[in-house]
């Protein structure tokens, strides 16, 4: 791809600049090709080049040294804003520099203060609160004591162990260079991919090395500002840091993915955001594609149109939807049409409470391990102590062990559960002897179904009618269903994601699934922020784009009718 006039005079710009370009248009490309032409161009200089995943950053460093040449690595660079500041700290450290806590390390520790100081506050929340505290320079004071007195403990624990976590990297070292303490890093050039998701200590520590004569390139898109909830400042930082730097403002207008009409309607969506920088979105492309919206009786029915679509039409595709819950019937649907698949990002609906429920019993049919009854059993309603006492009965399997369990748990509450799930073990194993694979499927899935709700009852039909209908012997079946099997699936096998994780990836077609008011836009989030993840997600499809909704589920999105699409 030839860089247009727009890239051509961004990545010449000098000095301080801010690039806002839009998506299609290459940014990750106009970054190491800025980052490239200063190396070559300057044989003393040194440069660093950050983004937000070390994936990113390899990425991000193969590109620049393909373009400038091996010789150029040693005054090269490049990592994420934590592995920079960890160096940093590391280089400038008088002893020891604290020890950086992994992130099972860092939660069990949250959890034991919070047991402490928050026993009745949810821990996810507890966990949000002080990574919102964070993610900012001053932070605002807690309006819950308890959450404090958390906070508190956690940070005295760190302070007495030596150690950090990965806020505290920023933290640190934004606040050493603030008091002179430590010199920023000794560099020429910062230049800084996807700026759009930078927090304020990112933001800072962007500024100390502008301050410190670094020459600062930022690349970002506003529009593509997916992450408020995880405290990034979107186009406001982008404003911030522009003036703050008196910065170069350059746009890029021109989309390479998108078909123009495709674009057309995604433009005329985030055009309705006040919150972004004014600009002109064009398509490069001249060649037409093709836009529909679908309207569907329920998820069910709008999962299996989607599904038939993707069996009739063989090309690359992926399956986008606001939250993981709502892709789950497009896995079972693409499960019983046996077309491969890759679950991205997100936990797969074989592996959440029902579905790794069912796979686990049926396993523990196959193997004797008693982890699927006791997890079944755990599932059907009874008391983790009860399930964990039934562990210390004797048994070589899980049938002795269920034995012994109605032998000794008398007139139990649980003693009629028990019961029933040594009978149906009982039958189970005798008809997996004999190879009737599907008999123990709908069995086992039968039995189950008398302990679910009925939401869960329909999904449980689902997915004993997709493990129903593989081929093979039991144990292959659930090999293909179990995790590992769909992670070894084809690169060009049906992608299956939220919107927020399809950000910075394309594919020929994309079907959005869950366009209904009160889903997108949730109402858990601000409707540009939700108008900016819609667009996103169109603007992921290069020739076909497919939005539908469920009739069951509420009315269409107001957001297609602002896209021209209503």
């Amino acid at each position: 791809m030839e860089l247009n006039p727009y890239q051509e005079r961004a990545v010449t710009v000098a000095g301080h600049c801010t690039i806002l370009a839009c998506p299609g248009s290459g940014k990750t490309r106009v970054l190491s090709e800025r980052a490239a032409r200063l190396l070559a161009n300057h044989p003393k200089g040194r440069l660093c080049a950050v983004t937000f995943t070390r994936d990113a950053a390899e990425e991000l460093r193969s590109r620049i040294l393909a373009s400038c040449g091996q010789e150029h690595a040693r005054r090269l660079a490049v990592g994420t804003f934590h592995s920079l500041a960890l160096a940093q700290i590391k280089r400038f450290s008088r002893g020891k520099p604290p020890r950086l806590l992994s992130e099972g390390e860092r939660l069990a520790v949250l959890r034991r203060c919070c047991k402490q100081h928050a026993p009745d506050l949810p821990f996810d929340d507890v966990v949000q609160a002080i990574d919102a505290v964070k993610a900012r320079l001053a932070p605002s004071p807690f309006t819950d004591p308890s959450l404090e007195a958390v906070f508190r403990s956690y940070q005295d624990i760190m302070e007495s162990e030596g150690a950090m976590d990965f806020a505290d990297l920023l933290l640190l070292s934004v606040r050493r260079m603030a008091r002179g303490d430590m010199p920023p890093l000794p560099i020429r050039w910062l230049l800084v991919d996807e700026a759009q998701d930078m927090d304020e200590v990112q933001m800072e520590w962007i500024l100390l090395h502008g301050r410190a004569g670094a020459e600062v390139t930022l690349v970002g898109d506003d529009d593509q500002s997916l992450y408020a909830f995880r405290h990034a400042l979107g186009y406001a930082g982008l404003r911030e840091i522009t003036f703050a730097l008196s910065a170069t403002e350059t746009t890029l207008p021109v989309n390479y993915r998108c078909a123009p009409n495709i674009l057309g309607h995604a433009a005329r969506l985030i055009a309705h955001n006040r919150e972004r920088a004014p600009k002109r979105i064009e398509a490069h492309r001249q060649d037409a594609g093709e836009v529909h919206v679908i309207r569907a009786a329920d998820r069910w029915d709008e999962a299996g149109q989607c599904v038939d679509r993707i069996r009739l039409d063989g090309s690359q595709w992926a399956v986008l939807a606001r939250t993981n819950l709502l892709l789950d019937p497009v896995e079972v649907c693409l499960t019983e049409a046996r077309i491969p698949y890759r679950r991205c990002g997100g936990q797969s609906v074989w592996d959440r409470a029902l579905g790794a429920t069912f796979l686990g019993l049926l396993r523990s049919v196959l193997d004797g391990a008693w982890t699927g009854v006791a997890n079944a059993l755990a599932f059907c309603g009874m008391p983790a102590d009860q399930v964990n006492r039934l562990a210390s009965f004797p048994g070589r399997d899980c049938l002795e062990r269920l034995r012994a369990a109605t032998r000794h748990i008398g007139s139990d509450a649980d003693g009629p559960l028990i019961v029933s799930l040594l009978q149906g073990f009982e039958a189970w194993t005798t008809q997996a002897r004999m190879q009737r694979h599907a008999l123990v499927i709908h069995a086992v899935a039968s039995w189950l179904s008398s302990h679910c709700k009925p939401d869960q009852a329909r999904l449980l039909g689902r997915l004993e009618a997709a493990l129903a209908g593989l081929s093979g012997h039991l144990a292959r079946r659930l090999s293909l269903v179990g995790g590992s099997g769909n992670r070894q699936t084809p690169a060009d096998s049906v992608a299956v994601m939220t919107l927020h994780a399809s950000k910075g990836l394309e594919f020929d077609n994309v079907w959005i699934l869950g366009c209904e008011d009160g889903n997108l836009p949730h109402t858990d989030s601000t409707e540009e922020d939700e108008r900016r993840l819609l667009y996103v997600g169109m603007t992921r499809a290069r020739h076909r784009l497919i939005l539908s909704s469920a009739i069951e589920e509420g009315l269409e999105s107001r957001f297609l009718e602002e896209a021209g699409l209503a």
